[in-house]
């Protein structure tokens, strides 16, 4: 979203709404959030209730059966106008926790960041072991089937070693580890946002990432085609594009800006700060029963006039 319509304090305004709107709903409880932090104002509440992100009405946000597009996705990060995928064209392939596959760094490909910058593009490629009859000439439709070779940033392939590690292919070499065969979830031809599962002819093993977290290298060890291998291919726009692309942003993103000028309108309070409660003693009576303790009031906050230090109960 940071890429297309949202500024980052648009982005931080839209996660908080949604997350106080279902926490009021569905929890007992509050929402993790860092009282502090020295590495932005991602997850620092201080700074994000400072800005103003805590204090915008909830978002009303399109419905969704989860099955294709989710629309809000689609207002975030319009696809391009021509939304089919043809050999020449740079993608992204974005895998199941968010993140996109990129080489650079060293030889591994890996799935490290949610970015879309140069490590993480790919330039679709034939294969020259691909049948003549089956196309894949330039600017020719990308098609369920195919066997295609991508192309780092680096002007080399990606292939799949013995071992099952998935690498940059020597530039030099004319083997088929660096082929593979694309299958598009639903067939037919390969569009914008269109799930994929790449198969190394080499190995006949289907590409992935390790969801356990262990490892975020991509490895070709896998006979299956599940959550792990499921790829997002993410179209890249073009310089002419990408104006289109920008523009105009959806409803939700409208409104978000206008119950942020709104709620902005006036200065932000500071945060209150939170007095430290002592835990009481468990109280005992002669019968060795034990007695009703008061409840505690743990919303008791210190007088804004007070300039006592904040503290934190541990």
């Amino acid at each position: 979203a940071r890429h297309r319509c949202l500024l980052d304090q648009e982005a931080r305004t839209m996660f908080a709404s949604v997350q106080l709107s279902s926490y009021s709903k569905a929890s007992h409880g509050w929402f993790f959030w860092n009282w502090a932090d020295a590495h932005g104002t991602d997850w620092d509440w201080q700074r994000s209730y400072g800005e103003g992100a805590m204090s915008v009405p909830s978002l009303p946000l399109p419905s969704w059966d989860g099955i294709g597009v989710d629309p809000l996705e689609e207002e975030l990060d319009p696809s391009p106008q021509d939304t089919v995928i043809h050999y020449g064209d740079g993608i992204f392939l974005r895998a199941f926790h968010g993140r996109h596959i990129d080489v650079g760094g060293g030889p591994r490909v890996c799935a490290r960041w949610a970015d879309r910058g140069d490590w993480q593009r790919f330039v679709v490629c034939a294969s020259a072991n691909q049948p003549a009859s089956t196309g894949g000439g330039r600017h020719q439709a990308v098609r369920d089937g195919d066997v295609v070779r991508l192309r780092a940033h680096s002007g080399r392939f990606i292939s799949v070693s013995e071992h099952g590690e998935v690498v940059e292919h020597p530039q030099a070499a004319t083997d088929s580890s660096a082929d593979l065969i694309l299958h598009v979830e639903c067939s037919g031809q390969l569009h914008h946002r269109n799930t994929i599962f790449l198969r190394s002819c080499s190995t006949s093993c289907t590409l992935g990432v390790d969801g356990s977290g262990k490892d975020n290298g991509v490895r070709a060890c896998w006979s299956d085609c599940g959550e792990w291998q499921r790829f997002v291919a993410e179209k890249a726009c073009t310089r002419r594009e990408r104006p289109a692309r920008t523009a105009q942003p959806g409803k939700t993103v409208a409104l978000l800006r206008k119950r942020s000028a709104e709620s902005m309108s006036s200065t932000p309070c500071t945060p209150p700060k939170l007095l430290r409660v002592a835990t009481p003693l468990r109280l005992v009576g002669d019968d060795e029963e034990s007695l009703a303790t008061k409840q505690l009031d743990f919303e008791r906050h210190v007088p804004q006039a007070a300039e006592a230090p904040h503290q934190i109960a541990p």
